[in-house]
């Protein structure tokens, strides 16, 4: 047991170191020159959000001649279609799809998304959700990231839980999983990013003939579609100002987060070969880590072993999402650090299994 916890933990600490490097190693080039931008928006039965996001969209910082708002409404029960066509009359830079029926080949929201591309007019498309409301500097930091030779870009997403202590706690997950973006990112490697907050080229898209066999697949429209791309991208970037921040409704319904949280992590039996081998290695450093854990509690293993090896890991993963909240300006999150070392473990393999081997529901 020993030899083993040793051998995952190695391999766990260089995980993450290299994700401190790839943060230094982000393009830091910028681009200030305007270019046009096609916002591409799915939405089912958002007649509740759609109108904020709408709105957030009018208050950007940016020459609103130069922007495209797409917005395909995937068969909404609800008033969604009527709001959007109220804006459409006002703004015409608003365009509304109407999607009637499910393509069986790009099911959930691939379809929608899927039909707002091909309405789009511009090169660079930026992805956020209908429960969103984007930052006002949103397309400014998009547009300025994106330099000739940058074809991917993903950015932090904030959530509002409602309690301000699960909120706290959910969103220092969140920036880990953030800072494990923009980590790998910086290393070259296309492991995960959030639909909330992304942006990619048009013709890197086309390209590769869309979602393609990931189109069945009703979750991964953003770190699926990611991998899928990465052979055709040059460069990926992120995006750390927290003006450009998205903001996600308030999710105070467990069923809704049980939900929402199995869905992405049904999504690993799916992801290419090598970022399948090596999140099931963490998956199994933090088995083992538990293993060794309950070993300790009865007096089987070496207490100050375990101990010089917690605080490692401690170590390591304190400096990424320091380094992370750092840069978005959210270093307040780091209060909640403790309480989420000790819960984390026991979260992520609880849903990493029931992602794998349970099912979900997709509204």
């Amino acid at each position: 047991m020993y030899s083993l916890l040793l051998l995952f933990s190695l391999f766990y600490y260089l995980i993450l170191f290299s994700f401190i490097i790839g943060i230094f190693r982000l393009p830091r080039k910028r681009d200030n020159n305007l270019k046009p931008i096609s916002i591409i928006v799915a939405a089912r039965n958002e007649a509740a959000t759609i109108e904020n996001l709408i709105q957030s969209i009018l208050a950007q910082n940016y020459p609103r001649e130069l922007i495209e708002l797409v917005i395909a409404d995937d068969r909404s029960e609800d008033k969604t279609s009527d709001i959007i066509k109220q804006y459409a009359k006002k703004y015409p830079f608003i365009k509304l799809v109407q999607i009637t029926e499910e393509n069986p080949d790009l099911v959930g929201k691939k379809g929608a998304i899927d039909a707002a591309i091909k309405e789009a007019s511009y090169e660079i498309l930026a992805f956020t959700d209908a429960d969103c409301v984007v930052g006002k500097e949103w397309l400014k930091e998009i547009n300025y990231h994106f330099t000739d030779e940058i074809d991917f870009l993903a950015g932090y997403s904030f959530i509002d839980m409602g309690s301000k202590f699960i909120t706290g706690l959910k969103n220092l997950e969140r920036s880990a999983i953030f800072a494990v973006t923009s980590g790998s990112f910086g290393m070259n490697w296309a492991i995960t990013c959030t639909a909330g907050n992304m942006a990619y080229r048009k013709s890197v898209y086309q390209k590769i003939g869309g979602f393609g066999e990931i189109g069945k697949i009703k979750s991964g429209d953003d770190d699926l579609m990611l991998q899928r791309m990465r052979k055709e991208i040059r460069e990926m970037n992120f995006i750390f100002n927290n003006s450009a921040m998205v903001h996600t409704k308030n999710i105070n319904n467990l069923q809704e987060h049980l939900q929402r949280e199995s869905r992405r992590a049904s999504k690993w039996k799916h992801y290419t070969l090598s970022i399948k081998i090596m999140t099931l290695l963490v998956f199994l450093y933090y088995l083992i880590f538990l293993v060794a854990f309950g070993l300790m509690l009865c007096g089987l293993f070496d207490v100050v072993f375990f101990m010089i090896f917690l605080a490692i890991k401690i170590m390591f993963e304190s400096l990424l999402i320091t380094l992370f909240l750092h840069k978005i300006r959210k270093r307040k999150l780091l209060l909640f650090l403790p309480i989420a070392e000790l819960i984390y473990l026991p979260y992520f393999i609880y849903f990493g299994l029931r992602g794998t081997f349970g099912k979900y529901k997709w509204k």
